[in-house]
């Protein structure tokens, strides 16, 4: 080092600071270019870290370490943790092709509407790795300076050295990609927006896709920013202030930081909240970048004999004079060095050299100073020091640019590799089908869209069955509803067994957007339709059918009745078309008398009726179109056991409804191998299963039909409350690829639904099962929100969310409400205030709950846009670049659209999350019981009112 350079460093003023901003000379995919260097850029892959246990989060914490010390060792590192934005331009792009039938692009752009009303933030996490220098500092310094003094430039990247560029940047995301963090090479469009989105709000429009040079470079870096001495003010084309933004420097961390917990200071970016005018807390937008480098054992060993010589030194010193204590702390040093020293030569400890920056945007000054106080006041609750970098804003801001280097050395750590990468920023929540129709939104620590497809088993070879578990009133028959209607748009076969006649809503639904679609009603006209023994292959039927008609006898008569009723099933099966009606001839014509009891009491019960459904008569008239859309099966006077009663105590109608729901579900499922069904997708919604579970054949009669359905191809859609039976049925655990959890009570309810889950039954999982459905305030339901277990056995939670407020109010019916059976016409309902997504109101005394603190602190949506800017007159200005998103890349950390339009930050109330939704969070007591209970009924003739100016209760 020069000595010009040591006497700069010793009055803190490092010949980095001084440097120019960037020249940048090229990016493509993965590979920015500038006249100084080169660097790689992917994308990290966020981890679902939320819910996960703590073995699980050790194991993937010694991964990364272990992945950063083979990839990245000595290699200069760039970490930006950033927010853009979910759009529904994305969404439309995302789901094109998907759909099939219907008004298929109004349903999507309903969901599209929906998205861009939420306006959800999205976590990005970029890291960049430098590759190579490409010329030296002080020679591109002043070469550069000659190009702005003639108003050309000489820096030029030619098509081999970009062709090497591309070799190593491919060779190190195959290297990432293997990793925790899966990472990808970052497209040229998502650079080009990490850099501009950090000069300036504009509306210029980055390209698409390939390289970017030339002019179109150019293009995205002229912009204005201007340093203050705590703060930098951001200016737009017309020169007005588009931003206040202001850099910190995390200076100070405690000696010792758990993980999970305090120590995750990346992964808890988005749970910074700070106070607005009317109290109410608002979410603070706060981004990182952090520049680190992964020491080697070489390097780290060179750092620590440094540093104990440096010690060794000043301990001779102050032997001298009389600084004891400051003695004292150097032979401390000295004592830590010589340890660290050891565990790097024994146990293989990594550290990592590490230099972490927060940024803070907002619309206003006095935003500003109010949201870096928030940030201060978070870390300082978890030992960190948090400054602004005072005098430093420049060089902090340039450092965090893409395509810079460290500028101040100073306000930097080592430590130990895990106490960095211990900070997870690539924690946080992610799950759900990686394309297809979104049914919601997370509500953990990272935001975004969760996207369902229940007809994506079948195509992907694995299990087919999608489960809903918990108590009745928590949105559970909604979300099936919804990834029904997802699929009938698709182009899928979706019946769906009614069985409370309360779903009709949803065939009104299909029926606005053109998807085909009837309210199908099963009466005695379709005698024998759903009979076992004409429905099932013949070696299952066997099997099945004498057990329908086991259940359909009162529990007096089934001692006897086993053996007559099997042996009458054989001889009727050798008939030439066997039926279950045959089967009671047979038992009515037998010369015993035991015999003929059984089959007069059976007769009796099947003549009429719903019982001739399943062993009537045989009409050979079938309900079941073959035609793709949605159709919804109901049984009018059907009637079923409540779930609390025993069979024994079942009354002739209610055994005579299970042995429906049994003959109906085994229809519809073995409708699906027809073959006309032959590669297309069908889906099979069935609610309340957990009345089949009940009895031991009931239980065993419902894992057959889930390996059948997977052997034909058909997904179910199961809807129960009873998780504990569940776990009886293995065959069925294992069809199981996708499960929606809502509250439960019980403990054993609870620790099986744990254990579906994949979750240990400890007290943090158990609380927040039981919490799951119940609001901040502890006095409401929060209906729809649930833990979801994807297909890859992921756990996070989730909000289902419906698209509209039209949605919303065909999906909410009563048993009463009439529909015409033409699939195009029905009878719309009319419009009722109450929640969209309670399916009934027995459990409205159960809502008083009390909140679960682990729930509490996974349900809090974020999907509050980030600050946004209130232009002032334009000021004095210091030049750097200018750059804005594209159209298809993330928006704008401080929430500007692609557009450049500007939005203010709302409160909650402000801004609902969806009509799914029925109150606030934060509401009291008393303003969720007007919202929800209503001294007077709505008028159905009358529209409803949003203009009363009152506070809309939202969750």
């Amino acid at each position: 080092m020069k000595i010009a350079d040591k006497l700069l460093n010793l009055v803190g003023v490092g010949r980095e600071r001084g440097l120019p901003p960037p020249r940048l000379v090229a990016i493509a995919d993965g590979l920015l270019v500038t006249e100084r260097s080169a660097e790689a850029w992917f994308l990290i892959s966020v981890a679902n870290t939320d819910l996960a246990t703590e073995g699980e989060q050790d194991a993937a914490l010694d991964a990364a370490v272990s992945a950063a010390a083979t990839i990245l060792g000595d290699r200069l590192s760039h970490l930006k943790v950033v927010w853009g934005r979910s759009t529904g331009l994305d969404y439309i792009d995302s789901v094109a092709g998907h759909y099939r039938i219907g008004d298929h692009e109004g349903w999507a752009q309903t969901r599209a509407d929906r998205i861009d009303e939420m306006r959800m933030p999205e976590r990005y996490v970029a890291l960049g790795v430098h590759l190579s220098d490409r010329d030296p500092r002080a020679t591109a310094q002043v070469r550069g300076s000659i190009s702005d003094a003639l108003g050309t430039t000489s820096w030029r990247v030619s098509a081999r050295e970009l062709a090497h560029l591309d070799e190593r940047v491919h060779k190190l995301a195959r290297q990432l990609g293997s990793t925790v963090w899966r990472a990808h090479t970052a497209p040229a469009e998502v650079i080009s927006w990490l850099i501009s989105r950090e000069m300036h709000r504009g509306a210029v429009a980055a390209p698409r896709r390939g390289l970017i040079t030339g002019a179109s470079l150019a293009r995205l870096t002229s912009g204005r920013v201007v340093p203050y001495t705590d703060h930098l003010r951001i200016y737009d084309s017309r020169g007005q202030i588009a931003a206040y933004t202001s850099v910190l420097a995390m200076t100070d961390f405690p000696e010792e930081l758990e993980t999970p917990g305090a120590g995750e200071w990346l992964r808890t970016l988005s749970e910074i909240k700070a106070i607005d005018d009317d109290g109410d807390e608002i979410d603070v937008t706060v981004e990182a970048s952090v520049r680190f480098r992964v020491l080697t054992k070489k390097t780290a060993r060179h750092l620590v004999d440094e540093t104990r010589k440096s010690a060794k030194e000043q301990r001779r010193s102050a032997a001298k004079g009389t600084a004891e204590e400051t003695a004292d702390e150097i032979v401390e040093t000295e004592r830590i060095m010589r340890e660290v020293k050891r565990d790097i030569n024994r146990s293989g400890l990594t550290l990592v050299e590490d230099h972490p920056r927060l940024l803070v945007s907002a619309d206003t000054r006095e935003d500003l100073d109010a949201y870096v106080d928030a940030v201060i006041a978070h870390y300082a609750d978890r030992g960190i020091t948090v400054a602004a970098g005072a005098d430093e804003q420049r060089d902090l801001w340039l450092e965090s640019l893409p395509g810079d280097q460290l500028r101040v050395p100073d306000l930097g750590h080592v430590r130990e590799s895990t106490a960095f990468f211990g900070s997870w920023f690539w924690g946080g929540a992610s799950i759900g089908d990686a394309t297809g129709p979104a049914i919601g939104y997370l509500t953990g620590s990272t935001p975004g869209l969760v996207r369902f497809d229940a007809a994506a088993g079948s195509a992907l070879g694995d299990a087919t069955t999608t489960l809903f578990l918990g108590r009745s009133g928590r949105g559970k028959t909604t979300a099936a509803m919804l990834g029904g209607l997802d699929s009938a748009f698709a182009g899928a076969w979706v019946p769906l067994l009614d069985l409370k006649g309360d779903a009709a809503g949803v065939s009104a639904v299909a029926a606005e957007y053109g998807v085909p679609t009837a309210v199908i009603e099963i009466t005695a006209q379709f005698s024998g339709a759903a009979d076992l023994l004409r429905v099932l292959p013949v070696d299952d039927a066997l099997l099945q059918a004498p057990s329908q008609l086991m259940l359909l006898l009162p529990p007096h008569l089934r001692g006897a009745a086993e053996a007559p009723v099997m042996a009458a099933t054989r001889a009727e099966i050798q008939s030439p078309d066997p039926s279950s009606w045959g089967v009671i001839q047979r038992l009515c014509a037998a010369e015993s008398e035991t015999t003929r009891t059984v089959g007069f009491a059976l007769r009796d019960l099947v003549e009429t009726g719903l019982g001739s459904v399943v062993a009537g008569p045989p009409s050979g008239l079938s309900s079941l179109t073959t035609n793709p859309g949605l159709w919804v099966v109901q049984m009018p006077g059907l009637t079923l056991p409540s779930p609390e009663s025993a069979p024994e105590s079942w009354s002739p109608i209610e055994r005579v409804g299970m042995a429906c729901l049994r003959g109906c579900l085994a229809w519809m499922v073995r409708t699906t191998g027809r073959r006309e069904f032959r590669g297309r997708s069908k889906v099979v919604i069935v609610p309340e299963v957990h009345l089949l579970t009940k009895t031991p054949d009931g239980a065993s009669f419902l894992d057959y039909i889930a390996r059948v359905g997977r052997a034909l191809g058909a997904s179910l859609v199961l809807d129960t409350q009873d998780p504990a039976s569940i776990l009886k049925l293995p065959g069925l655990v294992e069809q199981i690829t996708t499960l929606f959890a809502f509250s439960l009570r019980s403990r054993e309810q609870v620790d099986s639904l744990l254990e579906l889950l994949g979750r240990p039954q400890t007290a943090p999982y158990q609380t927040l099962v039981r919490g799951i459905n119940t609001a901040a305030n502890g006095k409401s339901i929060r209906h729809g929100h649930c833990i979801m277990r994807d297909r890859w056995d992921e756990v996070a939670t989730v909000q289902i969310d419906i698209p509209s407020q039209r949605v919303a109010e065909l999906l909410r019916t009563t048993p009463e409400s009439e529909h015409d059976l033409e699939p195009t016409q029905p009878i719309l309902p009319p419009y009722e205030d109450p929640d969209p997504f309670a399916e009934d109101d027995e459990d409205r005394a159960d809502a008083a709950l009390q909140p679960a603190a682990a729930a509490a602190s996974q349900a809090e949506a974020h999907t509050q846009e980030p600050v946004q800017d209130t232009p002032l007159p334009s000021v004095p200005v210091v030049e750097t670049s200018n750059h804005h998103a594209p159209a298809d890349a993330p928006a704008p950390s401080n929430g500007t659209a692609p557009n450049g339009v500007d939005h203010h930050h709302p409160p909650r109330y402000e801004e609902p999350i969806g009509p799914d939704e029925v109150y606030d969070q934060e509401a009291d007591e008393a303003a969720y019981n007007e919202a929800m209970y209503p001294a007077n009924e709505p008028d159905p003739d009358k529209s409803p009112s949003n203009g009363s100016g009152k506070k809309e209760h939202v969750a």
